[in-house]
């Protein structure tokens, strides 16, 4: 099942009534946490007061391997209790709801002719897909294609070792996780597009996005973005 076949009849948090095929009411997206000022590089907030040139510092001295991660939100009540429970609990609804707003922000973010040539969702391993049943990321995708007319590759960027849950774990911990987890399968791309978009749920200390980012860039795309739900400040 897909998150695309559940539609709800009722706000996925207040349970009120909707207008239209959004899966929020109006009154509850008023109160999501988007973020003030998010850096031009990396998406973490800077908040009321950001520096002229709009990077953080971290992006200023190291910057991530990618070149730039659109994030709508912050990783705070609901949307953080909205990803838990459709990662983790199959709440498809909740997935339909943060899908649908995922999507919208993307189109408000690139212009038509500045899209990526394809989006490609962080894998799972194929033991933690069986498991889980999907791939939070790839449904994510799905609805970020389909909205923006931009083909989703699965096959491209694989997971080829299975690693231990990042929760919990600091930045370094993080990347020694990471090390060869990930693999390019260049048959599934025949055609390399100079800018593609890795689309995952939650980006924290960029430890896996930017390892899949590393990967694309010696392979030869050109720009690299990010696109999560949110980013964790």
């Amino acid at each position: 099942m897909s998150i695309s076949d559940m539609l709800p009849q009722q706000c996925v948090l207040c349970g009120g009534d909707l207008i239209g095929p959004a899966s929020l009411c109006l009154s509850c997206q008023d109160e999501l946490p988007w973020p003030l000022h998010p850096c031009h590089r990396c998406g973490i907030e800077l908040g009321l007061q950001p520096p002229d040139h709009g990077h953080c510092g971290s992006c200023l001295s190291d910057p991530p391997a990618f070149d730039r991660c659109f994030a709508p939100f912050r990783y705070e009540y609901p949307v953080r209790e909205l990803i838990a429970s459709f990662k983790f609990n199959a709440r498809f609804a909740e997935g339909q709801a943060l899908a649908q707003l995922l999507a919208e922000f993307v189109t408000s973010v690139y212009r038509p002719e500045d899209r990526p040539g394809c989006l490609l969702p962080v894998p799972l391993h194929p033991q933690r897909l069986r498991e889980r049943g999907y791939n939070q990321s790839m449904e994510l995708a799905r609805a970020i294609g389909r909205r923006c007319r931009i083909p989703v590759v699965t096959r491209y960027c694989q997971r080829t070792r299975s690693t231990r849950s990042q929760k919990g774990l600091s930045a370094d911990e993080r990347a020694v996780n990471l090390h060869n987890a990930f693999a390019l399968n260049p048959g599934a791309l025949p055609a390399l597009p100079d800018h593609v978009a890795i689309v995952d749920d939650v980006v924290t200390t960029m430890a896996t996005v930017s390892a899949a980012a590393r990967l694309l860039r010696g392979a030869g795309h050109r720009r690299i973005d990010v696109i999560c739900l949110a980013r964790v400040s």
